[in-house]
């Protein structure tokens, strides 16, 4: 559980606030549940701490071209079980690949209904043709947002700079209007670094209590 920020900080978001326009949402254990590291474990035939196979993920060039739009799902399933030298069956990795995500987390459209009508909503996800489909009608996120961000569909991939500065140009504002929230420390890094107000957050309960913060919410 988080400690009630020092006066000093509250004083500091309260100033940074009157400035946010956007509130950009992370999907995967922002929004979305993606089960626990053993999925991962799995997938990238490894094992080890969650951030650390998070960052083993985010740095695997095959997952880079499949969520830039660049590589089908069949070469994907191919190219990633060659690459980690699993000996899983293309087929069965696909089928339990498009299954990871679990569903939204319990209170995910409550919590993106919240945010006041002023705030402009938005996705930024690594995300794939096999998964987006599910994202958006299985588990109700289209029509939720003003504008959403997949990666494999303008076709760049968090961490690296230019998908953010893609949001920026997008949206035309300036970084530090946009509050955004995401479950690894590296995609935060990047934003921070543009000068995106970014907070890493994993589930609902941490990313309300990083909206309620700065005020973005509605009670």
């Amino acid at each position: 559980m988080s400690k009630k920020l020092p006066m000093s900080q509250e004083k500091e978001i309260m100033e940074q606030d009157r400035h946010i326009r956007v509130v950009l949402f992370d999907l995967g254990n922002v929004l979305v549940d993606l089960g626990d590291v053993s999925e991962m474990h799995v997938m990238l035939n490894t094992q080890g701490e969650e951030s650390d196979v998070w960052l083993k993920w985010l740095q695997s060039p095959t997952v880079a071209a499949f969520d830039s739009g660049q590589i089908t799902f069949d070469r994907f399933a191919e190219n990633l079980l060659q690459e980690v030298g699993s000996a899983t069956n293309k087929d069965v990795f696909k089928a339990s690949f498009k299954a990871w995500p679990k569903g939204l987390f319990s209170g995910a459209l409550d919590l993106v209904a919240s945010v006041k009508p002023e705030y402009h909503r938005a996705i930024l996800s690594n995300t794939n043709a096999a998964h987006w489909p599910r994202l958006m009608d299985e588990m109700g996120l289209a029509g939720k947002f003003h504008s959403y961000y997949a990666s494999h569909m303008v076709g760049f991939v968090k961490p690296d700079k230019a998908i953010y500065q893609h949001v920026i140009d997008s949206l035309q504002v300036i970084p530090q209007s946009i509050l955004f929230i995401d479950d690894n420390q590296v995609n935060i890094d990047t934003a921070n670094a543009l000068g995106m107000q970014a907070f890493r957050v994993k589930g609902i309960e941490e990313a309300r209590r990083v909206l309620d913060q700065h005020g973005v919410l509605s009670h």
